[in-house]
């Protein structure tokens, strides 16, 4: 009897076992987050717009649109100032919104921002997606701005 009660037990554990880990794979696949990685150009036009190109990205190559939100807003470092906006970010695979926030450093040129991505506004593959991206660069001119971006976009389908 008691042969009989550990051959029931170690079947019931294996059959719990392979439960488990065969229904923890399609949990793993339903998460759709992917890594981003890519470069930016963006030229200030003088007009509280920025535009530019968005290149080596994958599916966020496309075209930029930077909508200022805010004035530079000085910070306890005389030369490093943050400021908002708006990016609308144009691909074959849809538009892509966020709303950002800017670190500039004036005297060396260098900017940093945080992007959140916005779901609610987003279409195409986009559409109620959600995720943060970076943007870190600089520019010699304050006019021409070249990045890299980095970051990570949860598609909601």
């Amino acid at each position: 009897m008691c042969f009989k009660n550990r051959m029931l037990a170690t079947i019931a554990f294996a059959t719990l076992t392979v439960g488990l880990v065969s229904s923890s794979r399609p949990v793993l696949a339903v998460s759709d987050c992917q890594k981003v990685k890519g470069h930016e150009t963006v030229v200030d036009n003088g007009n509280g717009t920025a535009s530019g190109t968005f290149t080596e990205a994958g599916k966020l190559n496309g075209r930029s649109l930077n909508v200022f939100t805010s004035d530079f807003t000085p910070t306890p470092d005389p030369n490093v100032f943050s400021f908002t906006d708006n990016l609308t970010l144009t691909t074959n695979e849809g538009v892509l919104q966020t709303h950002n926030v800017t670190l500039s450093d004036v005297a060396k040129g260098l900017y940093s921002a945080i992007a959140r991505i916005d779901p609610d506004t987003s279409t195409g593959d986009f559409a109620g997606a959600t995720g943060v991206l970076y943007f870190n660069g600089n520019t010699t001119d304050f006019v021409t701005f070249q990045g890299e971006i980095t970051g990570e976009i949860c598609f909601a389908n």
